[in-house]
């Protein structure tokens, strides 16, 4: 299971700033962006072995005009949204088949759990990162190296 966000900040009105041909400072301006959103994700990320941290990516397409951070862990989504009663369905976690649930570590078998709670890291990451400035910083680099 894969944990999108797509970024797509008020492209026209950045790049109005820009000169008329400047797909490429468009673009720097993206990866600029993208790739702080996705530093930052992977620092609120939770981490027992770090696997979930580690499966982060990302990408712009071709114009600069959007950008993705995935996270593609198998879990990602259900640390991202929580499970159980804290997660879409509301409902606690039982068995389909048998009369209780059994994971190695546990105490005794059980018949429901609560679930987790969500850990909404992407969705915090991107709430805190200035993406104006960010974009605009991107695109001036690119500019300047020009």
């Amino acid at each position: 299971m894969e944990l999108k966000f797509k970024i797509q900040p008020d492209i026209a009105r950045l790049a109005a700033k820009l000169p008329r041909d400047a797909s490429g400072a468009r673009r720097a301006g993206m990866i600029n962006l993208v790739t702080e959103v996705e530093s930052r994700a992977r620092k609120y990320a939770p981490v027992r072995k770090s696997n979930l941290a580690n499966s982060g990516t990302s990408e712009v397409n071709a114009d600069g005009s959007r950008g993705t951070v995935s996270f593609i862990a198998p879990y990602a989504r259900y640390v991202h949204e929580g499970t159980g009663l804290y997660g879409p369905h509301k409902t606690k976690i039982a068995p389909k088949a048998k009369k209780a649930l059994y994971w190695p570590g546990a105490a005794h078998p059980v018949r429901s759990v609560k679930g987790m709670k969500a850990n909404p890291f992407l969705l915090k990451a991107a709430k805190e990162t200035n993406m104006a400035k960010l974009f605009v910083e991107g695109a001036e680099r690119f500019l300047k190296r020009r």
